[in-house]
């Protein structure tokens, strides 16, 4: 097959991208020059890609904007998910130019305690493992604003941060955690090395769903990491977005939906092995892989073993064959209709509704489920770098967690909903004050108060899940 640099509309893109050619094959060119579909795997490059799922096109889910763009009209992009029928892979194939996604991004690990804490243990965690020396080089690609280094800067470490976002880069740098503004690949990677040598250890958290030119990553580590190195990365987990119908966690900056089976497949490929994955309790369930040289033989077989039954539990769900998927919107649209439903039938009784959290999820859930400002009147969060913004395309207000103190809504839905624990807890004062909470996934349900617990006719069609006194612990187990 031919190979060259692809002409006019998505040449920026990968340019961007990659430092090697782009084959024509790969993709399908649309009338936009800020996006394409990509018509083989992501991982193993196979052409049988059966399409699965297909969500409500949206904006870029953090495109948020502020009071001066109102009226103007907003590229909204398909959300068109497929199975790799070789790999078993699951992958979203309609790819966005990451210029547009990354370049100032308003998302920050440290927006919130309950990935700062998570932050923290994990490199606590990773440290156990890695057997990483003061003086020898810690480097994470998609650092955000520096959260996860920092913990490893304060035990003593070097470290460096790669983030394609502009501004975080450089806010990270500034409160001292060195930040290259830039993809990571194999450029990026030879800078680093001219620089500052070899990495023993490398981590990159809930950013490789992001990339599309993962083959190119995958090189980048293997010529970065040190021969006894470690890279470790975590990243959602399809066992729990499927059985959780997470699906609001598609949107154009999640490319990819990984299980065990193909990326243990595929990094063989470049040399690579996961020596051992680990399931992980945040954003909804993740996946932390820890993958070395081939050639390094510090591999436990407990560790193997425990792979071997997360495959298992992935064949048990259904995940390696493209039937479980075509079955999944119809699951999706069932819990749609439901929470629709539930918020129609209380503004039509004259109830306030409010928002908790605009995380970029909340952008596809929105979409997918027909909510506008009309069925939410504004959204609070606590990241300063969203509010007095408005949501992408939806045009819903975002404002400081304040607010909810001073209007007092009858209901606020946490769009947050893998930080529900957390709002609640927080939120006891609104609670006691007759205020409830609905959370919409993984199924439906509201919380308050025990003062306050008795059911509504409005709300018959939902599970209630009455929250303790304040003096009590709170029990209620939402996925955080």
């Amino acid at each position: 097959m031919a190979s060259t640099i692809l002409p006019s509309a998505a040449q920026s893109i990968f340019e961007k991208n990659t430092t090697a050619d782009i084959n024509l094959d790969d993709l399908s060119l649309q009338d936009s020059k800020d996006y394409y579909i990509r018509t083989r795997c992501r991982l193993c490059g196979s052409e049988e890609l059966t399409p699965v799922l297909s969500l409500t096109p949206t904006p870029p889910a953090n495109a948020f904007i502020n009071a001066s763009l109102l009226g103007k009209t907003v590229n909204e992009y398909p959300l068109d998910v497929s199975f790799c029928e070789d790999c078993t892979h699951l992958q979203l194939v309609n790819v966005i130019d990451p210029e547009i996604l990354f370049k100032n991004y308003v998302y920050v690990s440290g927006a919130t305690n309950v990935m700062i804490d998570h932050m923290k243990n994990y490199a606590a965690d990773v440290l156990k493992v890695a057997n990483v020396h003061d003086v020898e080089l810690v480097v994470e690609f998609g650092s955000n604003d520096g959260t996860l280094l920092r913990f490893f800067k304060e035990s003593g470490h070097k470290v460096l941060g790669i983030d394609p976002a502009e501004n975080l880069a450089a806010a990270a740098s500034a409160s001292g955690i060195p930040t290259i503004p830039s993809l990571f690949n194999l450029q990026c990677v030879r800078t680093v090395l001219k620089e500052h040598g070899k990495a023993k250890l490398i981590c990159a958290n809930h950013c490789c769903a992001h990339i599309d030119n993962l083959t190119e990553v995958f090189e980048a580590v293997r010529e970065l990491m040190s021969p006894d190195g470690l890279w470790v990365f975590e990243v959602g987990y399809l066992l729990d977005v499927y059985t959780k119908a997470l699906f609001d966690t598609i949107y154009h900056e999640h490319l990819d939906f990984h299980t065990v089976l193909p990326l243990q497949k595929i990094l063989k490929k470049y040399q690579l092995q996961l020596v051992r994955a680990d399931r992980v309790d945040i954003q909804g369930g993740a996946l932390r892989c820890f993958v070395r040289h081939i050639a390094d033989t510090n591999v436990l077989q407990e560790d193997i073993d425990n792979m071997n039954k997360l495959i298992q539990l992935e064949a048990a769900a259904g995940l390696h064959a493209s039937p479980t998927f075509l079955n999944w919107g119809a699951q999706i649209d069932t819990i749609g209709l439901e929470l629709r439903a539930l918020l129609l039938a209380l503004k039509a009784n004259g109830k306030t509704i409010a928002g908790y959290g605009a995380p970029a999820k909340a952008t596809t859930l929105m979409y997918h489920f027909g909510f506008t400002s009309d069925n939410i009147s504004y959204i609070v969060d606590d990241n300063p770098l969203k509010q007095g913004l408005y949501t992408p395309g939806l045009n819903i207000p975002v404002v400081s967690s304040s607010k909810l103190r001073e209007d007092r809504p009858d209901y606020v839905i946490i769009l947050a909903w893998n930080f529900a624990d957390s709002v609640i807890e927080q939120n006891t004062e609104y609670l006691q004050a007759g205020g409830r909470f609905i959370v919409p996934l993984p199924n439906v349900r509201i919380h308050a108060t025990h003062a306050t617990a008795t059911a509504s006719p409005i709300e018959s069609t939902v599970s209630e899940a009455v929250m303790p006194s304040e003096t009590e612990k709170a029990t209620d187990s939402v996925t955080g």
